[in-house]
């Protein structure tokens, strides 16, 4: 297969389309969070609904942990494109909806959508980036894809404020620029070359689960799991410790974010000089002190010390993992094994609320940030142990 940068097979509107095709569903559920309170308030008579509540933020990562490896299978099975466009149509009608919704019922059913919608973005997306770039080209533009997640869920958060403060409804008109994207992708979009001439073949082509890509795997959900425990508990840490409002939040929360921009914009150089499991050791070992900092911060000099070793964590490790998997992954099984990787990574977005909310409860914030550290550390320590030993089996 040739590569798509150096016979122009990918336009400038596409590679447009390629970073906000899976960004634009998911990092509009950031404008949901500052009108949760009214969500609650508006419901109030329901029984059990600060669950309820809390599931209009987590039941998409459910979904997707539910539809992600079928949706992978489709990718191969129908094509990349398809189901981008598909899963971008989904994603704005469905996720617009709730503009419209005036039971709890139905704004559920359309978080249930935009789960779908997610599921199919990222696993096309991922999958044609894939295919698109090769080497150095795809190491910068998966880091660029990452980098815009970064910085999308800042301006989503902000856009969500202001929606909200008219109606909370509104909030959720956020979901509809997805529909400008899907007529974009028809048009600039199309299948990759190997993928189209070996079609019958992928049917049969089956997904081997090699030591390097199970790690790949429960790596990224352990990073998922580690740093949701920042936005979920951020807040309430933050007021707790210095008395921070939801302004301190907010331009602490943009800061990370702004890391993890310079995170996976920078990915591309750093590929450059360090290996997948180099660029891997590293930066989760940069990760946990980030955790770290937040656990032991009593003011707030390691609060930002913190937030900007997790934001640009989240930057870089991402880029780095799922860069990886595409040089792991041969094409014709490359939709399913992003449909794998996209589900381990929002189940450890659904499980991290699950795992730590108790410890939270029970033992007090430190600890939560503590374990975060730990996890990502022996994440960092069992790649090492994994490489020495894969390095001894081949020599």
């Amino acid at each position: 297969m040739q590569d798509p940068e150096q016979t122009g097979q990918i336009s400038p509107i596409g590679r447009l389309v390629l970073l906000m095709g899976s960004n634009l569903v998911l990092m509009a559920g950031s404008s949901l969070s500052p009108g949760l309170p009214a969500i609650r308030e508006t419901f109030q008579h329901v029984p059990g609904i600060f669950f309820w509540t809390s599931m209009v933020l987590t039941l998409p990562a459910l979904i997707v942990v539910l539809s992600g490896p079928v949706t992978g299978i489709m990718v191969d099975r129908f094509g990349r494109k398809p189901i981008l466009i598909g899963s971008l149509i989904i994603g704005g009608l469905g996720g617009g909806l709730a503009v419209v919704m005036r039971s709890l019922v139905g704004v559920l059913a359309s978080r249930a959508l935009v789960g779908l919608a997610i599921a199919g973005t990222m696993t096309a997306t991922n999958s044609l980036v894939a295919d698109y770039f090769t080497g150095e080209d795809r190491a910068k533009f998966m880091g660029q894809v990452y980098a815009f997640t970064g910085i999308g869920g800042v301006v989503f958060l902000s856009l969500g404020g202001f929606l909200t403060n008219i109606d909370w409804h509104y909030s959720f008109l956020s979901y509809l620029p997805a529909l400008l994207i899907a007529p974009l992708a028809a048009i600039t979009i199309h299948e990759p070359e190997e993928v189209v001439e070996h079609e019958a073949e992928a049917l049969t082509t089956k997904l081997k689960f090699k030591p390097t890509s199970i790690y790949i795997f429960i790596a990224i959900m352990l990073n998922q799991l580690a740093f949701m425990a920042v936005p979920v508990f951020i807040a309430t840490y933050l007021h707790d410790l210095v008395g921070a409002g939801s302004i301190g939040v907010g331009l602490i929360s943009a800061f990370s974010g702004f890391f993890s921009f310079i995170g996976g914009w920078v990915f591309g150089r750093i590929n450059q000089r360090f290996n997948f499991r180099q660029i891997n050791t590293i930066s989760f070992m940069l990760y946990s002190l980030g955790f770290l900092a937040l656990g032991l911060a009593q003011n707030w000099t390691l609060i930002v010390i913190g937030e900007m070793l997790v934001g640009f964590g989240m930057g870089v490790i991402p880029s780095n993992l799922s860069t990886w998997l595409a040089h792991e992954a041969r094409p014709l099984v490359r939709g399913r094994a992003n449909g794998i990787y996209v589900t381990m990574m929002f189940l450890g977005n659904f499980a991290s609320s699950v795992v730590f909310t108790p410890l939270a409860q029970a033992a007090g914030m430190p600890l939560v940030y503590y374990l975060s550290a730990t996890i990502v550390a022996l994440t960092s320590v069992a790649g090492v142990v994994l490489f020495r030993l894969l390095a001894k089996a081949d020599a």
